[in-house]
């Protein structure tokens, strides 16, 4: 048996109710003083969680400051224009709130206003910062990035193009407040989208040639949870029961990926992505069967579990899963979104120059592979 490990430095609070241990978190950080809140600039607002925060806040005897402008896609600039906002507060703590993209610029920003550096010279390296950053506490208000359990935050560069992360140890959350509560306002079509993000997380991990036998347990029932409980989180979004399992599924879906990784769907959907713009979780739910093709026999014991936690017979697992994708409004084919067949080498190349992602995969794309699985998707609508 081979020799793992496993870091997850994040103390995780789960459950309705989770966001007031804020209070008690802040309380633990005894003179400081001030909280940047980075968040989008639609939800907190609209929810009443903007309100919320300053009372929980102020409640402790600290200074909230909000920075509410993170796009929902998050890029360098938005990286670097929420950094200058923080440099003129200068926070003693950073609280991120919303989902994957408020959550991925806040850790960001939290480590940059210690290491320094520009956010585009980060982007796609390992171990970039060499000090511990401002203590960083993570909100979800979807289910779907588990961003507040990875080390990982994926960014555009559109300048180049590209789209991949900063990855870093030192960047876990040191809090993650979970409260599946805070999902019960998003609507059905962003429920679809981040859900499907959540199953691509476990998906990915459960096929990595880097999983473990922890990374399998949380994967394998992270998987089984969105199977059972997407679909009632889209048709009644007021199902507390529903959004607490796609909450645990989330959760799940990021300890996984940051054990095991994330493989091929990720690397072309973020390959489309920085061309097109489409969201990620749209475009998890595009490459996710042809990827899972592709794989075959490579990944074909592991394919079968998969079927048994969606309760689908094996040999029908992939024309299913194409099916229950589609059900949900979600592109399965390049003839469903903006797709110019002159990417196809842009998005290869893209795909194979992350080296690092190829050692994970069951089976390693070549380039006249990856060719032809975005060819094949082109020709069936």
């Amino acid at each position: 048996m081979k020799i793992w490990s496993y870091h997850l430095p994040t103390r995780v609070h789960f459950g309705e109710g989770a966001l007031e241990k804020l209070e008690e978190i802040l309380k633990g950080y005894g003179d400081t003083r001030r909280v940047l809140v980075i968040s989008g600039s639609h939800h907190i607002k609209a929810s009443g969680l903007e309100e919320r925060l300053t009372g929980i806040i102020r409640k402790v005897r600290k200074e909230p400051t909000f920075y509410t402008k993170v796009p929902p896609e998050p890029t360098v600039d938005a990286v670097e224009d929420a950094l200058a906002f923080a440099k003129s507060v200068w926070p003693h703590i950073v609280v991120g709130v919303g989902g994957g993209s408020p959550l991925d610029v806040a850790k960001v920003v939290a480590m940059m206003l210690t290491n320094g550096g520009r956010a585009a010279s980060l982007v796609g390296v390992y171990e970039p910062f060499k000090r511990d950053g401002i203590p960083y506490i993570a909100v979800p208000t979807t289910s779907g990035s588990g961003s507040e359990v990875t080390p990982y935050a994926v960014l555009i560069d559109p300048s180049v193009p590209r789209k991949a992360p900063i990855v870093s140890r030192r960047s876990f959350a040191v809090h993650a407040l979970i409260d599946p509560a805070l999902t019960l306002s998003c609507p059905p079509a962003l429920t679809a989208r981040t859900g499907v993000d959540a199953l691509s997380h476990c998906i990915e991990a459960f096929l990595s040639r880097r999983a473990t036998p922890l990374t399998d347990l949380t994967a394998r029932e992270g998987a089984r949870l969105v199977f059972q409980y997407l679909p009632e989180a889209i048709k009644n979004g007021e199902d507390t029961r529903a959004r607490e399992k796609m909450a645990l599924a989330s959760l799940m879906g990021g300890i996984s990926i940051s054990g095991a990784g994330a493989g091929l769907i990720h690397q072309l959907g973020h390959g489309l992505a920085v061309l097109n713009g489409m969201s990620h979780g749209e475009s998890m739910a595009l490459f996710m069967v042809p990827v899972l093709e592709f794989y075959g026999e490579a990944a074909g014991e592991k394919l079968e579990e998969l079927a048994f936690q969606a309760e689908v017979d094996p040999p029908q697992f992939l024309d299913w899963l194409r099916g229950w994708l589609a059900s949900m409004d979600l592109p399965v084919s390049l003839a469903q979104v903006n797709y110019d067949p002159s990417w196809k080498e842009q998005i290869a190349e893209l795909v194979l120059s992350r080296k690092s992602i190829m050692e994970v995969l069951p089976l390693v794309p070549t380039k006249e592979d990856l060719l032809e699985i975005l060819d094949k998707m082109a020709d069936t609508g």
